[in-house]
C-alpha cells in the first residue's frame, strides 16, 4: 500500500514540499516510487517522515556512513583495478582461443568449400558428356539409335 506526498502533508498539517525535503534529508528515495506525475511513499517511508515531523530533535535513522581513509580508499580501488586487470586478462584468453578455433573451422569449411566445388566441376563435365552422348543419339536415325546408345553409353547406361 501507499501514500501519496499530498495525503501525507494534509495529515501531517505541512506542505508538499515540507515532505520532499524530509524524504531527501532522510534518504528514503528508494522508498518513493513514481505513478504518472504523482509521487507514491511506502508505508516506512510515511512512517519515518511522521516520525522525524513529531519529534524533530531527534536524529535521524539512517546510520551515519564514515568518509573511508584516503589511504584504504585508494587501496580499495587498487584492488578492484588489479581484479579487473586479471578478469581483462582472462577475457583476452578466452578471446585468444576462441579466435583461433574460429580460424580452424574457417579453414575447415574452405577446405569442404574446395572439394565441394571440385566435385561439382567433376560432375558438370559428366553431365556436359552425357548431353553430348544424348544429342548424338537423337541426330541418328531411329533405327541405328539402340546400336549408338549402346557404343556411347555402354550397356546399363551410366
Amino acid at each position: 500500500m501507499g501514500i501519496t506526498k499530498r495525503e501525507i502533508a494534509s495529515e501531517l498539517g505541512v506542505s508538499k514540499r515540507t515532505i520532499a525535503n524530509y524524504i531527501g534529508k532522510l534518504g528514503l528515495g528508494n522508498h518513493v516510487s513514481r505513478n504518472g506525475n504523482t509521487d507514491i511513499l511506502d508505508d516506512f517511508a510515511a512512517a519515518a517522515i511522521a516520525d522525524a515531523l513529531k519529534n524533530p530533535e531527534k536524529p535521524s535513522r539512517q546510520p551515519a556512513v564514515a568518509a573511508p581513509a584516503p589511504d584504504s580508499l585508494a587501496a580499495s580501488l587498487a584492488a578492484q583495478l588489479e581484479i579487473e586487470r586479471s578478469r581483462n586478462a582472462e577475457l583476452m584468453e578466452a578471446l585468444a582461443v576462441e579466435r583461433d578455433r574460429a580460424a580452424r573451422a574457417e579453414a575447415e569449411a574452405k577446405a569442404q568449400l574446395a572439394e565441394a566445388n571440385a566435385r561439382v566441376a567433376e560432375l558438370a563435365g559428366k553431365l556436359a558428356s552425357l548431353a553430348e552422348r544424348q544429342q548424338a543419339i537423337a541426330a541418328t536415325p531411329w533405327w541405328r539409335r539402340g546400336r549408338m546408345a549402346m557404343k556411347l553409353l555402354g550397356p546399363g547406361g551410366e
